[in-house]
Formats: structure tokens, C-alpha cells, sequence
């Protein structure tokens, strides 16, 4: 069972772009996951909405 906090809900609101930048341009594999494992525990639908399309976006050039 997964239990969302109001304190993780708050930090990806307030950092969303910041995560997605992680996510698209960082170097380390690690700080992404937990990036991406942020919003999609903590983030609203439309969040992971444009992280899915990021993720495929980058499958196309590869």
C-alpha cells in the first residue's frame, strides 16, 4: 500500500520543472530515477503525461 505525503505532494508542485529537467538533461542515471520515481509518486496526472512524452520523444532520436 502506497500512502501519498502532503510534504512530497507539496516539493514536486513546487520543483516539477526542475524534476523533468533532471529527468531530460542529467547524468546520472540514479538522480533520474529518483527524479522520475518522484513524480510519479507525488505528481498529477499531466506531469506524468509530459514525462511519458519526453520518454518517447527521446526512444524516436535513439
Amino acid at each position: 500500500m502506497t500512502v501519498k505525503s502532503a510534504d512530497g505532494d507539496q516539493f514536486v508542485q513546487e520543483n516539477k520543472d526542475t524534476l523533468v529537467r533532471i529527468i531530460k538533461h542529467g547524468d546520472d542515471e540514479f538522480v533520474r530515477a529518483l527524479a522520475l520515481r518522484a513524480l510519479i509518486r507525488y505528481g498529477d496526472e499531466p506531469a506524468l503525461h509530459d514525462v511519458q512524452n519526453e520518454i518517447e520523444r527521446a526512444k524516436e532520436e535513439v
